[in-house]
């Protein structure tokens, strides 16, 4: 197995679509106030800098405003663009549980200690997990083109988490990718 490489969070806005990342960012700016006090901490100093059009400060802009001042500053400052992933992950934890469940089932196994502080230090490319983005292709499939985004996006930031990543390149990603996905929207319609 080749060398996985973390990539910084900033590289992300290549993948993105500008509809995508304003959406990642409306996420990010609402979750804010519901996160644990030092992520929520972390965000505030970083964000306060960032210049809000007709606002004296960040936190003062509506959050349309915020949202565009946000996705903007995401693709020129790798430390926002880790932080606004982070709080999307915290936002979009049942997309990322549903694809963790469907990892799981196919053969991958994650660290239980995964949070934001390990998710922020970056992702692997799809190109890398091709388990995980097969799972997200199958899964998104039968979903809202938002949510098929979010099951991609959650795929990078469970890439990482994986304890066994040889399992992220399996011979037969397709049959056990589809195994997991059948398996996993039974799961689905059963809640």
């Amino acid at each position: 197995m080749p060398d996985l490489i973390l990539h910084e969070w900033i590289q992300v806005n290549q993948n993105m679509r500008d509809d995508y990342r304003l959406l990642v960012a409306t996420m990010a700016a609402r979750q804010l106030k519901t996160v644990e006090p030092e992520l929520q901490t972390l965000a505030r100093e970083a964000f306060s800098a960032i210049p809000v059009p007709g606002a004296r400060s960040f936190f003062k802009g509506d959050l349309l405003q915020q949202r565009k001042a946000l996705a903007k500053t995401m693709q020129t400052e790798p430390h926002v663009a880790a932080l606004v992933i982070a709080l999307w992950a915290h936002a979009a934890e049942s997309q990322i549980n549903l694809l963790k469940q469907a990892g799981e089932q196919a053969g991958l196994q994650f660290d239980d200690t995964w949070d934001w502080h390990k998710g922020m230090n970056g992702f692997y490319t799809f190109e890398d997990i091709p388990v995980l983005a097969a799972l997200a292709d199958g899964l998104g499939a039968h979903t809202s083109e938002q949510d098929y985004d979010h099951l991609k996006l959650a795929a990078l930031w469970l890439g990482p988490a994986a304890t066994n990543p040889d399992a992220l390149i399996a011979p037969t990603v397709d049959e056990t990718a589809t195994e997991a996905v059948q398996d996993s929207e039974s799961v689905a319609g059963d809640a």
